[in-house]
């Protein structure tokens, strides 16, 4: 998921850059990008997801805990 939201995002901004700033086209250097965007994104993935779910889990918890008392003294 992350490589093809990288991938469409890209090129959305590439093709933006070409129809608003009239920029050349050159393909070698943008798959360059294309591919050092790519991995650095999924490497920040694969570093943070984690993190992301722990957090997630533990506010999870916090929200369903039972905070009313059932029981009539």
């Amino acid at each position: 998921m992350t490589i093809g939201v990288t991938i469409v995002y890209e090129i959305g901004v590439y093709l933006l850059n070409y129809i608003i700033i009239h920029s050349a086209v050159e393909i070698v250097p943008f798959l360059k990008i294309l591919l050092i965007e790519t991995i650095y994104n999924v490497f920040i993935v694969i570093i943070f997801y984690p993190l992301l779910q722990k957090g997630g889990h533990y506010i999870e918890e916090i929200f369903r805990e039972k905070k009313i008392l059932t029981r009539y003294f």
